[in-house]
């Protein structure tokens, strides 16, 4: 129940809040054809090599066990990446029907995360980060940073974070590598859920 979480708020319609209401379907659907078959045909092959008697498909095991972590890291790095398209493209729909002359719609292509963020709660008038979804949906991009960038803030903040994220215990200091993240499928269903759910609640407020 969305009034839970906020006080009562409406704010001004435009086109790209209608544009937006398909967002959560993309991304399940993406979830459903995309990431659930792929994960489960490594998965299918990981056993069949399990079971194998020949002595080679040990080595091929191991291979395709890396093949599933980095498949598993991909789509995270993916999901992450369709969010923050969907996002700036609604921003900037936004700014240029709230804000015409502005530059607000410039912002929303080329501000960091913080940036959109900000944006966000001048144009709408609720912080982001009051929706439900939001710890997710920040994780989600500390992920994708690391993903893309390996060691730096991002990373460390993600292991403080999400330690389940990688499956062996690492030493402290230093924290884990972005080599050794492993993302869980349910991981990327808890994405996909906050990704849907964020935009589930912004169509109830339009």
């Amino acid at each position: 129940d969305w009034s839970l979480y906020v006080t009562p708020l409406r704010w001004t319609s435009c086109r790209a809040d209608s544009e937006a209401a398909k967002h959560g379907s993309t991304v399940q659907s993406y979830l459903e054809e995309a990431i659930r078959p792929a994960l489960a045909a490594l998965e299918g092959r990981i056993s069949a090599l399990r079971k194998s008697e020949d002595a080679g498909d040990v080595f091929l095991l191991a291979d395709m066990e890396d093949v599933l972590r980095e498949t598993r890291r991909s789509f995270g790095l993916s999901l992450q990446a369709i969010w923050e398209r969907q996002l700036r493209r609604y921003l900037q729909g936004c700014a240029e029907a709230l804000r015409p002359g502005s530059d607000l719609a410039v912002k929303a292509t080329k501000a960091g995360w913080s940036g959109l963020l900000d944006l966000f709660e001048e144009l709408r008038g609720i912080r982001l980060q009051s929706f439900p979804s939001f710890a997710e949906l920040d994780v989600l991009h500390l992920l994708g940073n690391a993903c893309r960038h390996g060691e730096g803030p991002s990373l460390h903040a993600l292991a403080g974070r999400c330690p389940d994220l990688w499956p062996w215990p690492w030493p402290d200091p230093p924290p884990p590598s972005a080599a050794g993240l492993d993302v869980s499928l349910d991981r990327l269903e808890r994405f996909v859920e906050a990704i849907a759910g964020f935009w589930s609640d912004a169509t109830y407020i339009y």
